[in-house]
């Protein structure tokens, strides 16, 4: 069925190419009609066949440079009060010192044991501020109810920092 498809996909293609051979376009010399018909018969054809460009869908950016030494643990210890929590930690690299982060949750898939995606948010400095990369610690913290997690994927804009496999329960 793809090769259909990409028979079908390549004889458009061609036909396509093949068409604009024959679009009058400006400094187009090959045209027979005289130089004033011709300029004026591109500018008709430039504006009915002119392309409108799509809103181009800009990759989300992430100000961290580089990240590293992601952990994540649940803490199961005893007590009174005491509620299983989500702890999840790491380093990033940034290009100026006053960074603050911020964490969105983004959506379990439909494992058995889902993977609980967050998404680090930094936010840069709104004053004077070291210009120099700077490393910083991020760390997120959720009180959990009756739910384990497979792993644990961290992003950033739209690049994935790191993925955290085998949360260990501390008791």
């Amino acid at each position: 069925m793809s090769r259909i498809r990409f028979a079908i996909a390549a004889a458009a293609s061609t036909l396509v190419l093949a068409g604009c051979q024959y679009w009058p376009w400006k400094g187009d010399t090959t045209s027979t009609a005289a130089p004033a018909e011709t300029e004026n018969r591109a500018e008709e054809t430039t504006r009915l066949v002119t392309p409108v460009a799509a809103p181009a869908e800009e990759a989300e950016t992430c100000a961290v440079l580089e990240s590293r030494d992601w952990a994540a643990w649940v803490n199961r210890m005893p007590g009174p009060g005491a509620v299983p929590t989500l702890h999840v930690t790491g380093k990033v690299d940034v290009r100026s010192g006053g960074y603050t982060f911020d964490w969105e949750q983004g959506p379990l898939d439909r494992s058995a044991t889902p993977a609980l995606r967050l998404k680090l948010v930094p936010r840069a400095p709104d004053g004077m501020a070291t210009m120099a990369i700077t490393a910083e610690e991020v760390k997120f913290e959720q009180p959990l109810s009756d739910t384990t997690y497979s792993r644990v994927i961290i992003s950033c804009g739209s690049i994935t920092l790191g993925e955290i496999a085998g949360i260990m329960d501390v008791y």
